[in-house]
């Protein structure tokens, strides 16, 4: 069942039972007035019927049609019959609805009165009797017939009827009323469950799509909800896509060392020595790291990142990273010098750290031209570790050193052609991390100084 058809058919069932009870309240209350006001009345009549009889019998000459007449008045809801006795019992007045008096004569008034009087003939009746007293002396009787309750007066009876059929009225104009009502609110909330339909739809395959807010605070809650979980899943496949871009980085330059040292070996240029299966077991390992870690960074949301940290000697360390490098460098004709410095031991993740170093290595390789050279050395200090990378390539703007940092941020077109904006970023991440930090220092056309600081 469509929310439309539910929605209508509970307004029309709240309206109808909000018409029932509060018909039902009014009438309860209206009638309990009613029937006060019947048994009020009656009693007045009584007193008006005795008083008036009393005063017509105490005359002598008094005139038995004028006194039905007279009583005839009294025939009101819930008095049916009045019927006057003298002392001896004779009766000498009759009257009643059905309009036959004691004289045989039947007037207008009686005529619809006995007509009224067929429908009740069926209802029960009492007769409350009455002494007409002279002082002490009986000088009459009265018996006035009525119905047994007030509830069986016609009056009563035309009174509940006319609450029946205003009830059903009012119940036909509130369905109206509701049936016009709830189809606009329906129409309104079907039409804005379909714009959230269709944004759910455009969230799922991709589209891209105006969205028209609902009015309705909580479809609005929901739509939000719906524009929230887009903007995740965006940010979800951004990150997704920056990982693996940061997975096929990270390949690269170990496969690239491995293809030139492979080659220089193929070639005689390269022994191939113990240092040199030394450092192609070096470049395996962080392939096999790579791929270890592969599923958790191409899960953005699962990516199992934790540091791996262990003690190791760094300038052995570094010495590794410049010996896979040299061959490269010197194809190009560029000079990769590490100066000798003292051994000292640092704690900290040695994967990550390779990282940002082959990093800045590889992008001081693109940017310095033919004769050119590329300088590490490190000092020490109570706290911390400071590497400097220096090198005589193109320098970089004051205005992209604010951005170089950034992912895929690739500067000038022209000189950075195939690089893909990832490396810098990545040894950004890695610094901060291991708790570390990076800085540059460059000039356009005189080279750039890159300077990592690592707590020891």
């Amino acid at each position: 069942m469509t929310i439309k058809r539910q929605w209508l058919l509970g307004l029309m069932f709240i309206a109808i039972i909000s018409v029932c009870i509060n018909s039902f309240v009014l009438s309860s209350l209206t009638n309990d007035y009613f029937k006060n006001y019947i048994k009020d009345n009656y009693e007045t009549h009584f007193n008006q019927i005795v008083d008036y009889t009393t005063s017509a019998l105490k005359e002598s000459d008094f005139s038995a049609s004028q006194m039905a007449i007279e009583l005839e008045t009294h025939l009101v809801d819930p008095i049916t019959r009045i019927k006057v006795y003298n002392n001896q019992g004779d009766l000498i007045v009759d009257v009643s609805v059905n309009n036959q008096t004691s004289n045989g004569m039947m007037n207008g008034k009686g005529m619809m009165r006995g007509l009224m009087s067929k429908t009740q003939d069926n209802q029960l009746e009492e007769v409350d009797h009455a002494e007409i007293l002279d002082g002490t002396q009986v000088i009459g009787q009265i018996n006035i017939m009525k119905y047994s309750s007030a509830e069986n007066s016609n009056v009563a009876l035309m009174f509940r009827s006319s609450l029946i059929k205003n009830s059903l009225y009012s119940i036909a104009i509130v369905l109206a009323f509701a049936v016009i009502i709830g189809f606009l609110i329906s129409r309104k909330i079907s039409k804005d469950l379909i714009n959230t339909a269709n944004m759910a739809q455009n969230i799922d395959v991709g589209n891209t799509a105006t969205n028209l807010y609902s009015k309705v605070k909580e479809i609005r809650v929901i739509q939000q909800s719906l524009e929230s979980a887009r903007d995740r899943l965006k940010l979800k496949q951004k990150s997704r896509k920056a990982l693996i871009d940061e997975l096929v980085h990270q390949t690269r330059t170990p496969l690239t060392i491995l293809r030139t040292h492979l080659e220089g070996i193929e070639d005689g240029v390269i022994d191939m020595s113990t240092q040199e299966i030394r450092t192609c077991e070096n470049q395996i390992e962080n392939i096999t790291s790579i791929i270890t870690n592969m599923s958790g960074m191409i899960d953005a949301d699962t990516q199992d990142d934790v540091l791996q940290v262990e003690e190791f000697e760094f300038n052995q360390f570094l010495k590794q990273i410049v010996n896979g490098l040299q061959m490269q460098f010197q194809k190009k004709q560029i000079d990769l010098k590490l100066k000798e410095s003292q051994k000292t031991m640092i704690s900290t993740d040695k994967y990550k750290l390779s990282q940002v170093i082959y990093n800045i290595l590889t992008n001081a390789y693109k940017f310095t031209k033919k004769n050119g050279s590329v300088l590490l050395y490190y000092h020490v200090t109570l706290e911390n570790l400071v590497l400097t990378i220096e090198d005589t390539g193109s320098g970089i703007s004051e205005k992209e050193q604010l951005k170089i940092f950034d992912a895929y941020y690739k500067g000038d077109s022209t000189t950075n052609a195939s690089g893909d904006g990832i490396g810098l970023y990545v040894a950004k991440e890695n610094m901060t991390k291991m708790n570390g930090s990076i800085t540059v220092e460059s000039k356009l056309n005189k080279g750039s100084k890159f300077i990592l600081t690592l707590p020891r």
